[in-house]
């Protein structure tokens, strides 16, 4: 998989299946496939920031759909993470809908723009129906990559 989401995403930052039922643990659960990333220099000022985050509710964009995203100093490189639930996470949304898709961005805070430009194409791409339910309700991580490899053609 090319193009930007292909930089950002791999099969070990895919999680079908999130176990949590609430929002803090969904993102703690996913922010694990960080842990130990080279690009991540510390993991747990990542977990501390996003859960600052989350206590502001700015994560939830509705739909089912949760852009949890951390723009730190500690972070080397961009990386995606995504997540899915079939049963729904309560996020406190405020259309009042279940989160079944998370996906968790974490930047330089050197790449400011590049952060900016990733959340609003993230966040473009998954209020598109077809795209959302396709990504909601894939099977595996491959299925994922497949979806969002065939974005950039």
């Amino acid at each position: 998989m090319g193009g930007k989401w292909g930089r950002l995403l791999s099969a070990e930052r895919i999680v079908v299946g999130l176990e949590a039922t609430r929002n803090r643990e969904a993102i703690r659960e996913l922010a694990g496939v960080f842990e130990g990333d080279v690009a991540i220099e510390d993991y747990r000022a990542l977990l501390t920031e996003l859960m600052r985050r989350e206590e502001h509710g700015w994560t939830c964009i509705g739909k089912g759909v949760a852009i949890p995203h951390v723009h730190e100093d500690t972070i080397r490189s961009p990386r995606m993470a995504i997540g899915t639930s079939r049963v729904g996470i309560e996020f406190g949304a405020q259309d009042g809908q279940p989160v079944q898709l998370i996906a968790l961005l974490v930047t330089p805070k050197k790449h400011q723009t590049q952060h900016l430009e990733l959340l609003a194409a993230l966040s473009r791409l998954v209020q598109v129906d077809e795209v959302r339910l396709k990504l909601i309700q894939a099977a595996d991580a491959a299925e994922i990559l497949a979806i969002f490899g065939a974005i950039n053609k």
